[in-house]
């Protein structure tokens, strides 16, 4: 199936606790829930046939309980994945065939997608809450921390889950180990999972109270910001989880410093094959997943290019470069797609896809990806 009127050449490559509410919060939870409930009335006397990339004659069960807004269905289970450093045009058959020979064909393929800014940290900011700072900006991990609203908090007043999972992290809510590696000696990147895992940089997740502390971390980010394994597998946990469903609604997956494609890492030695091989063990086991269903999205980025034309100012839309980005569903229609969308689009996705409101920082600004779903999953 062809999208209608979007198609185009492939120039770019993006492959689409408990506390006390406050008052504005309580409003927003009985507008997520009154979607829900309206939702799901329909969706109980509606059966959806459709031919997609996931096959030539499957039967797709009904779309989520959520209704469409912005031209976004309603999201089950979101998986996002980011790599690290890569130039758009960088990305080929050779060095990432499972991308470009699997994904890409697959996918709904953005070939406009630009990245926020340099360096990795603000971009990983900019995805989970439309801003970032200068401290950031200078991946200057857990110093950084911000008192800013952000989707792991409208997530949890929505009563909606999430999880980050780290591959090879040591450590739960991990704000100063620098994600001391396991014995598969996979991060050479000093100070990693604190600069490249953006949960910890909010206080009113990583604190008790929304008080941030070094020593004294929530029992929220303790559950929810996890490693992916342990030294024998280090993403056993995570697809464990995915064999028998029991996942959360939002997963952000984060590669360890081999398998990101920031560093060339043995056996494999080549940054963009290593992070293409983790792709090609994981997004099967996603999609085998009984919880990714018919409403199930993947989202392949990076977080930024490689930095040839400089560091970017500290503000503006797109300075961090063209990016690969794809989104894999069966809510989405395989194609190439001309459409210029940014890191802050994929927030604003998000949020209509979970019905979760403000929109956030940036993401007040800029449109959602909006022109790759099914007119039948509206």
């Amino acid at each position: 199936m062809a999208p209608s009127g979007r198609a185009g050449e492939p120039g770019g490559r993006c492959a689409i606790v408990s506390r006390n509410r406050t008052a504005t919060e309580e409003s927003s939870m009985s507008t997520v829930r009154s979607r829900h409930l309206h939702s799901f009335a329909l969706v109980t006397s509606v059966t959806c046939l459709l031919c997609t990339g996931y096959g030539t004659a499957n039967a797709l069960a009904p779309v989520s309980a959520l209704k469409t807004i912005e031209g976004v269905p309603g999201f089950g289970h979101v998986f996002l994945i980011i790599g690290e450093n890569t130039t758009y045009d960088h990305v080929t058959q050779i060095n990432a065939p499972y991308l470009m020979g699997t994904i890409q064909p697959r996918s709904a393929w953005l070939t406009e997608y630009y990245a926020a800014t340099h360096w990795s940290q603000a971009n990983y900011v900019a995805l989970v809450s439309g801003q970032f700072t200068r401290c950031e900006q200078q991946d200057y991990g857990a110093a950084c921390h911000q008192d800013v609203d952000n989707l792991f908090h409208q997530m949890d007043v929505a009563r909606l889950s999430w999880t980050t999972w780290l591959e090879s992290g040591s450590f739960r809510c991990d704000t100063g180990s620098g994600g001391t590696c396991t014995s598969d000696t996979a991060c050479p990147l000093t100070g990693f999972y604190t600069t490249g895992n953006p949960a910890i940089l909010f206080d009113n997740i990583e604190g008790p109270d929304g008080v941030w502390s070094a020593t004294n971390p929530s029992q929220e980010c303790l559950q929810n910001d996890i490693p992916a394994g342990d030294s024998s597998d280090p993403m056993r946990l995570f697809n464990e989880a995915l064999a028998s469903g029991n996942i959360a609604n939002f997963n952000l997956i984060l590669p360890n410093g081999c398998e990101d494609g920031e560093g060339n890492c043995a056996p494999i030695n080549n940054r963009y094959t290593q992070f293409d091989a983790f792709l090609a063990r994981e997004v099967p086991l996603i999609e085998a997943s009984p919880a990714f269903g018919s409403d199930g999205v993947i989202i392949v980025v990076y977080d930024e290019d490689e930095r040839a034309g400089g560091m970017a100012k500290k503000n503006g839309l797109g300075q961090g470069g063209h990016v690969v980005c794809a989104v894999l569903s069966p809510l989405a229609v395989p194609g190439f797609y001309d459409d210029t969308f940014y890191h802050y689009s994929v927030l604003r996705t998000l949020e209509d896809g979970f019905g979760l409101t403000p929109y956030l920082g940036h993401a007040n600004v800029v449109t959602p990806i909006n022109t790759i779903w099914r007119t039948d999953a509206h």
